[in-house]
């Protein structure tokens, strides 16, 4: 297997995490576009400079060549640390944003999307300044929506759907990632990443294996299918 998706999926996961931490906003998207080049880069970015892939440069290189030399990188390492494992599940609950759930892990302890439906039902969070009652709402459909789409199918039905999904969309460069890519037994949801204009995000939702959009923006929009599989497009 290339190393292109391994070294993307983690320099994707480092963007997150160095978002959730304050970081540049340009910074974190020059990280996210330089992950989408890597993954779809024709050709094997252990086998050529990695400075060679269109959008890396000096610093993000560094990073990619201590990458491939022993699975990580010392920034990453950092930024997982510094990230309490709770903020990163609430972040995973759709419109659910960085800030807010570091509020939420700080303020109030909540550690996970379950927490979170819990403290919301029981009225806890009633009256805190930023949670009114249709934000608090909103949050109820994205847990029972993380919940509906948490179950994990067979890997050649994900492949299947994965394919599916690169084929109905145009790009320059597109691919799936994640624990896909990894050739796990059993999937999640299906992670794909891609370089193509803005468009893309729209043809996403528009297509008919769509049985509910999740949440939509310009660079990650994330579905559910008629099959109930989450698929999250960056």
């Amino acid at each position: 297997m290339r190393a292109n998706e391994e070294a993307a999926a983690a320099l994707q996961e480092y963007a997150e995490l160095f978002a959730l931490t304050g970081g540049d906003a340009f910074r974190v998207r020059s990280y996210q576009k330089a992950a989408k080049a890597i993954a779809g880069f024709p050709e094997d970015i252990s086998e050529v400079d990695v400075r060679s892939v269109p959008g890396v440069g000096e610093a993000i290189a560094k990073k990619m060549e201590e990458f491939l030399q022993r699975g990580s990188f010392r920034q990453l390492d950092d930024l997982r640390g510094r990230v309490p494992e709770g903020v990163r599940r609430l972040t995973r609950v759709p419109s659910l944003g960085p800030k807010t759930a570091i509020m939420l892990f700080d303020d109030f302890g909540i550690d996970s999307p379950v927490a979170l439906g819990e403290a919301i039902s029981s009225g806890r969070l009633d009256g805190v300044k930023g949670l009114g009652p249709k934000t608090l709402a909103n949050l109820l459909k994205g847990i029972e929506q993380l919940e509906q789409s948490g179950r994990r199918v067979h890997i050649g039905v994900a492949m299947s759907l994965a394919e599916q999904v690169i084929a109905s969309l145009k790009a320059e460069r597109i691919a799936y990632a994640g624990s896909l890519r990894r050739m796990k037994d059993t999937i999640g949801d299906i992670d794909i990443l891609a370089v193509a204009p803005e468009s893309i995000m729209a043809d996403f939702r528009a297509q008919p294996y769509v049985a509910d959009v999740i949440a939509a923006g310009d660079k990650k929009t994330s579905i559910r299918t008629t099959s109930g599989i989450q698929v999250d497009l960056r």
